[in-house]
């Protein structure tokens, strides 16, 4: 077979790579797991990081507003402290320029459950304002609490303290959470003003179905989308993404080393191989794609093996929230450039053989 347009001999190329990659079937497939491993932990981080955008969305959800009222110059509804007076929600209501508006007090807090501390965001609702309920039922009234299924520590029919107060857990919601650490748990709104606010008529925030006109506001307040109260969850978190997102980089550069130093070693097993081919007419070129074909070999192996090891390792990381396709897949691609990057030390060996060795 003649040479490609690359200056390669396909047909040598495919001669030298295939036999010694069944030849050392078992090697290529250890090194295969061992990158597999390293991926599918760098797989589930990408499923972490991607997980803080969806668990902001899906908080959004469970409040339904198409926009929120909060005070002005507040970072956004769902980290604000700073307090409206809860009335406001009926005044916009009466304007008639939007469909329903509902005051919800915010407090990120602690509860003793069985004497142990656990962090919270505790919400202050009207019950005619219940989350969707996968469990039980929704708050009637207080002492009566609906928490989401992420709070580990609780369950239904459970008990805790809250302020000194005791709640009964009613019901159970999903998809309430700020982050990995802290889910949200529904009371009464009179109860939490009265435990958390001091007795006052206050909200954090106002969800708004349909457009608030801004001549309906007093001053004091403004108007945030979805969006913003999106970017608003995200920020809590935007410390420990740019964190995954180095250590995802580390375990890169880590895959690059593994497999490196494997191909290395078995490039230096080669040399006499590589001498024989060299002095029988192969050239820098054909040796370069041989060994460039059993890395892209492994890591097809390696990309396919990973996102099959992350799925199995998914279940023992709480807080995981999914592992979309769209995170999945551009794995395989990536485990292929690593160990072209990784069969560069290789390469280096195999091009620097003298021919001459093959008589020596």
């Amino acid at each position: 077979m003649g040479r490609g347009e690359l200056g390669v001999n396909w047909g040598f190329v495919w001669m030298v790579a295939w036999p010694d990659f069944k030849a050392r079937i078992r090697r290529f497939l250890i090194i295969g797991f061992g990158m597999a491993l390293v991926l599918a932990i760098t797989l589930l981080l990408s499923a972490f990081s991607e997980g803080f955008v969806l668990r902001s969305e899906r908080l959004l959800g469970v409040f339904s507003g198409d926009e929120y009222v909060v005070a002005a110059g507040s970072a956004g509804p769902m980290t604000s402290s700073a307090p409206l007076p809860a009335a406001l929600a009926g005044e916009l209501e009466a304007t008639g320029s939007v469909e329903s508006a509902r005051p919800i007090l915010l407090a990120p807090s602690s509860i003793l459950v069985d004497g142990e501390p656990a962090g919270a965001v505790v919400v202050g609702t009207d019950p005619e304002a219940n989350p969707e309920i996968v469990d039980g039922r929704g708050l009637t009234g207080p002492g009566e609490a609906v928490i989401d299924e992420e709070l580990y520590e609780l369950a239904l029919g459970d008990t805790f303290l809250l302020a000194g107060e005791s709640f009964a857990v009613v019901g159970v919601t999903r998809y309430a959470t700020w982050d990995i650490a802290n889910a949200g748990i529904f009371i009464d709104r009179g109860q939490a003003q009265a435990l958390l606010a001091d007795g006052r008529e206050v909200a954090t925030a106002i969800a708004i179905d349909g457009t608030v006109a801004v001549t309906d506001l007093p001053p004091g307040v403004e108007t945030q989308g979805r969006a913003s109260a999106v970017a608003d969850v995200l920020s809590r978190t935007a410390d420990a993404k740019r964190s995954i997102d180095s250590f995802k980089i580390t375990l890169w550069v880590l895959a690059v080393v593994i497999v490196g130093a494997v191909l290395y070693l078995a490039a230096l097993e080669r040399v006499g191989d590589f001498a024989i081919f060299k002095a029988t007419g192969a050239s820098n070129a054909d040796l370069i794609a041989g060994l460039a074909l059993q890395a892209v070999m492994v890591g097809v192996i390696a990309g396919v093996l990973s996102i099959g090891l992350a799925h199995v390792m998914k279940p023992i990381y709480p807080g995981l929230l999914s592992l979309p396709v769209s995170v999945a897949w551009p794995v395989i691609p990536v485990a292929v450039v690593i160990a072209v990057l990784s069969s560069v030390v290789g390469v280096r060996r195999a091009i620097s053989v003298d021919p001459a060795q093959a008589f020596g």
